[in-house]
């Protein structure tokens, strides 16, 4: 008889999984993946520019209507964007109503306002009951013996969110529902679409609001290949993939910015007023047994472009106790600080992780290119590291479409000097399964609420 394995998909806070059989009492099911999500954490009138952030515990929901979620052996990419993925597991397809079809050229109004009255399909994922819509079931046989080295999530393009944000001269933006717009921009009239809030954004309580997001997907990249073998589906082996991502800082506010805001209010004759932006989801995968658990390391450091002062974030996820130290995902982020003085710029999305000869970190992009160089990672509970980080203009082409961390007007070096502080190396901890599977090493299950928190 041929043997099995079953994945199932939990989604606790941001930590996205996919899981054995519950029951884990029959012994013809072996092998086994859990999935799981988790997100472990100016007055009115006035022409300053203020910036702000929505912390872990101020955003207070967020949600996706997701599709799919699927782990491939390969595909190509270009910036978040992917086609001709191969040999591919679905781990999660969304049963019951079918999301909305749309044209790239289609206005995409529309499938805002279908969203404000309908949850259908809907999950919190900072809600460890919503994120449980997630679970699912998938059998594996030989015939999915490979290495993946990708993944693929996708979504309805209107998310819903509700935060409270935090801005650095200690007043609050809170988000409002209202009506969807578009403006254009650029030759080929380019739509920055946002919601247009029925009320001041500067007025409590923060209420959801419904934004159109610019696609409906993103990719994942392992940076070690996640291996299933003939002996994981023989020996019936349980694993846990991991798909976690960092919430603290991402919902972002702005005063007095210019900024495409995912929410924004104008002033008169389209004066700057206030912009919250909400980023794509972007996850970063980290396989493991069972039996074993995730880490986060992070690290924060701050730099200042063209008299524009932010912080870089910059966090590995790799298992506990791993002899090798192998990072398995990465995520890097940019974000606010107290001296901000303009909307940072995107870090670009890493695809690439590769290990020097000295033993130094190399983070690359798409093209294979270097974006960040030389981190050395820190082995104590404190300490800091140094790393390049390249830097190209709007006007350099090459470099700009994929061969840099950030790009900008004006650089003030192709390779910026910043220093990285380790500021906290923590578990991901827990799940929402009793059992991940019937193998003899499949290890027990916690059966707790996944942490998520950031730390």
């Amino acid at each position: 008889m041929q043997q099995r394995a079953k994945f199932r998909l939990f989604t606790p806070l941001f930590l996205l999984l996919a899981c054995g059989d519950a029951a884990g009492s029959n012994n013809t099911v072996g092998a086994s993946l859990q999935m799981r999500v988790a997100a472990s954490g100016a007055a009115p009138g006035t022409q300053k520019f203020l910036p702000g952030a929505a912390s872990a515990s101020t955003l207070e929901s967020l949600k996706y209507a997701v599709s799919g979620i699927s782990i491939c052996e390969s595909m190509q990419t270009t910036g978040s964007g992917f086609s001709n993925p191969q040999n591919c597991i679905s781990l999660y397809q969304r049963a019951g109503s079918e999301i909305p079809q749309y044209g790239l050229n289609d206005d995409w109004t529309p499938l805002a306002n279908m969203a404000r009255g309908n949850d259908d399909g809907y999950i919190d994922l900072l809600s460890a009951s919503s994120r449980t819509q997630l679970a699912a079931e998938t059998v594996l046989t030989h015939e999915h013996v490979r290495s993946y080295h990708y993944g693929i999530i996708t979504w309805a393009l209107p998310i819903k969110v509700k935060a409270k944000i935090g801005m650095t001269d200690g007043s609050f933006l809170y988000t409002h529902d209202g009506v969807n717009k578009f403006e254009t921009s650029g030759v080929d009239g380019w739509r920055a679409y946002f919601t247009e809030p029925s009320l001041p954004l500067t007025q409590a309580p923060a209420e959801e609001a419904v934004v159109l997001l610019p696609n409906g997907g993103n990719w994942f990249k392992f940076q070690s290949p996640f291996t299933i073998t003939s002996a994981d589906i023989d020996e019936r082996r349980a694993f846990v993939l991991d798909l976690v991502f960092n919430p603290d800082g991402i919902v972002k506010g702005f005063a007095n910015s210019s900024a495409f805001g995912s929410i924004k209010t104008r002033g008169a004759a389209g004066a700057p007023s206030y912009d919250i932006t909400v980023p794509m989801l972007d996850l970063a995968p980290v396989p493991h047994r069972a039996s074993e658990d995730v880490m986060r390391e992070s690290y924060l450091g701050t730099t200042s472009i063209d008299g524009n002062s932010f912080n870089v974030r910059v966090e590995l996820y790799y298992v506990d106790g791993d002899a090798a130290g192998t990072v398995y995902g990465v995520d890097v982020k940019s974000l606010v600080n107290a001296d901000t003085t303009a909307v940072p710029p995107e870090l670009t999305k890493i695809s690439f992780l590769e290990r020097g000869d000295d033993g130094a970190l190399n983070f690359a992009s798409f093209t294979h290119a270097p974006v960040i160089t030389g981190m050395q990672r820190v082995s104590g509970s404190a300490g800091e590291t140094h790393v390049g980080l390249v830097c190209a203009t709007h006007a350099d082409r090459t470099s700009a479409a994929g061969g840099a961390a950030i790009v900008v007007e004006r650089c003030p070096a192709r390779v910026i000097d910043l220093t990285l502080s380790l500021v906290a190396r923590t578990r991901v901890e827990g799940g929402v399964s009793s059992a991940v599977g019937g193998g003899p090493d499949a290890g027990a299950a916690d059966g707790g609420e996944l942490d998520g928190g950031v730390r």
